[in-house]
């Protein structure tokens, strides 16, 4: 009977041994501690001296494997055991919501996590925040399921050139098994200008031979030029054409049919005669558009004048940096 009574309790401890061993976490993979460092260009774009505040100039949304080239294990799936806590922080002065600044002046920076993984949630977090990692899976985390977005937003009026960011522990695990570092580079906005005319064309009016003989010039007459312009320094115009070789500011004649002789077309700009080969800086405004004070007239060469037709065609260059 003794016997018996053994046997059976021999079988209930082996029982109750299996059960708890089946509670335990064995981890499948081993997690290895990671230090990553997420490279990130921000280059501003044309229109950012006129875009009003609050636009979102750059943004970029990856994984974090996209954004270090790592593919690893983050956590496995004993996440209830080891309880980790995952930290998103900025180490600079908030200046809007979730937007903090830069080292460029008028320019924030606003950075989320997202976390993307198949058959989950999807859930989104700004930075700063702290969230048990159970919160996110309760299984098994890889680089590729977490993305970071980074948005440059404008905060002001922005000043300054190129610069270098760096933002130390971006993200990070409560047991530093992983640490995310930002090293962000802000281009400034690339210097643009351009020509704009709304017809190409310059229709000038007829004038007597006897006029040009005896004033050399005629009246001038307005070209109707825009000039365009976008985070520019300064700037330059330079005409190019077929000039003549011994009065270099007036353009031949390439009229072919009952062309006129003696006479060509000269450009000026605000009153001066422009000659090619000789650039002549220009003024920006605080406005981006505005009119360029381009006129053109007859101008007499030094040879005999014929009436007739005329057409020159002279080439504008505008040189911006």
């Amino acid at each position: 009977m003794k016997k018996f009574i053994s046997i059976i309790l021999l079988i209930l401890l082996q029982n109750i041994t299996l059960e708890v061993m089946a509670d335990t976490c064995v981890p499948q993979t081993p997690v290895r501690a990671k230090n990553l460092t997420v490279p990130l260009v921000v280059q501003l774009p044309i229109q950012t001296a006129t875009a009003p505040t609050g636009t979102v100039l750059f943004k970029k949304e990856a994984s974090l494997a996209q954004l270090t080239g790592s593919h690893s294990l983050i956590a496995n799936d004993c996440l209830k055991k080891f309880k980790k806590i995952l930290s998103g922080r900025m180490t600079t002065t908030q200046s809007g919501s979730g937007v903090f600044t830069t080292s460029t002046e008028g320019l924030g920076l606003r950075a989320t996590l997202v976390f993307d993984k198949a058959k989950h949630p999807h859930k989104e977090w700004v930075l700063p925040f702290n969230e048990p990692v159970t919160d996110l899976a309760s299984d098994a985390i890889t680089t590729d399921d977490i993305k970071l977005r980074f948005e440059a937003i404008k905060t002001g009026m922005i000043k300054g050139g190129t610069v270098s960011v760096q933002l130390p522990s971006l993200l990070s695990l409560n047991d530093n098994s992983l640490v995310v570092n930002l090293a962000m580079k802000i281009l400034a906005a690339k210097s643009h200008c351009s020509i704009q005319m709304l017809t190409p064309q310059i229709d000038l009016p007829a004038i007597d031979a006897a006029t040009i003989e005896k004033q050399r010039t005629s009246k001038a007459y307005p070209a109707n030029v825009n000039l365009l312009c976008f985070n520019t320094q300064k700037a330059s115009i330079n005409i190019e054409g077929n000039n003549n070789a011994n009065t270099p500011s007036v353009f031949n004649n390439l009229a072919t049919d009952n062309a006129a002789s003696g006479v060509g077309i000269e450009m000026l700009y605000d009153g001066s005669t422009l000659t090619p080969g000789r650039p002549i800086d220009i003024g920006l405004p605080n406005q981006s558009n505005y009119a360029l004070p381009i006129s053109v007239r007859y101008a007499r060469l030094n040879e005999k004048i014929k009436e007739g037709n005329i057409k020159a065609q002279i080439t504008l260059r505008i040189n911006y940096l």
